[in-house]
């Protein structure tokens, strides 16, 4: 038997019952290189067995010791990249809550499965007495999707919340973040106090992409959509801009195809919703926006968008709440 040390922390808030709560748990050295030898099937009972939004497992690299592997699990639901997880795990590193992974100054890198390193970096700014968290993540380019499909999904998101919802526009990302649809709704519209019944939005919304998939082979060619096996919108971002002076703009993300209704503050939402705002906007480049998610926990964010090398800065604080160890 072995035991792990962990520790759970709330991310993009300064609060102990806001933001979005993530679970980081430091394997022994090597565990993520191939071969690998702590398996997805443990890290899936594991990330069940706490139930926590999303957990993070974080080795030291074998062969570079300033990068650490990391895996992102809910469940079986493995995502390519987790936001607020990577924060989480950057807090961890830098106050070394962790000791097991060694001292970390205020830059971290970290590897995903896929190889994609991702930048991360603590914060101290003058006058403030918290520390804020940064991660730097590839903008996702979008397409926009045809009118008679933003036609169906005004009808699935007007279902869901039992009213008449003004959809603006809508579009999804490319590649392999290909089942993120961006809804932008009116100004109108009160997106932090909208109730919507998730079992609409995950039966509707699929068969929505269904429908367009099915429309034409010329037409899925050129919207570049992903391959036929990825079936749905999977993961649905409702946004819309404020007319608070002080917040850019706001959004939610429901993921009920995955098994968690609503995400509480989504990271690689802002991967979309940053590039296309300072687009709408008419931002400078790299010019900071405060934005905030407006889900029942909530969650506060500064970002930016580096036109120039297509990479999107989020950065907020972060509050830790436990830790422990377990053993398996």
């Amino acid at each position: 038997m072995s035991t792990y040390p962990y520790v759970i922390i709330n991310v993009f808030t300064r609060t102990s019952f806001g933001g979005n709560p993530a679970i980081v748990i430091a394997l022994p050295p090597n565990t993520l290189s191939h071969p690998q030898t702590f398996s997805e099937e443990t890290m899936i009972k594991t990330s069940l067995a706490f139930a926590q939004p999303m957990a993070v497992f974080l080795s030291l690299s074998p062969e570079n010791s300033t990068l650490l592997d990391v895996r992102f699990y809910l469940g079986t639901l493995a995502p390519l990249i987790c936001g607020h997880a990577t924060l989480a795990a950057v807090k961890a590193l830098c106050t070394n809550s962790l000791p097991s992974l060694g001292q970390w100054g205020p830059e971290v890198k970290l590897r995903t499965k896929e190889g994609l390193i991702i930048s991360a970096r603590s914060i101290t700014e003058s006058g403030s007495e918290e520390d804020k968290y940064e991660i730097t993540l590839p903008a996702t380019p979008v397409v926009t999707v045809p009118d008679v499909e933003i036609d169906r999904i005004a009808s699935v998101f007007s279902e869901a919340a039992g009213r008449n919802v003004q959809v603006e526009y809508a579009a999804r990302g490319e590649g392999k973040m290909g089942n993120y649809l961006m809804v932008v709704v009116g100004p109108d519209e009160n997106v932090g106090d909208m109730k919507l019944d998730c079992e609409v939005l995950h039966q509707r919304v699929q068969l929505c992409y269904r429908a367009l998939c099915k429309h034409s082979v010329a037409l899925r060619s050129e919207l570049r959509f992903p391959d036929e096996h990825n079936t749905s919108y999977s993961i649905n971002i409702l946004t819309n801009v404020t007319p608070d002076a002080d917040q850019v703009f706001v959004s939610r993300m429901f993921t009920p195809a995955e098994g968690l209704p609503e995400d509480h503050v989504c990271g690689s939402a802002h991967t979309l919703l940053v590039p296309y705002w300072a687009t709408r906007l008419g931002k400078k480049n790299q010019e900071e926006m405060y934005v905030r998610q407006v889900s029942l926990r909530g969650g506060e964010l500064w970002v930016s968008w580096d036109q120039d090398r297509s990479l999107v800065r989020l950065k907020g604080h972060a509050k830790a709440f436990g830790k422990g160890d377990f053993t398996i």
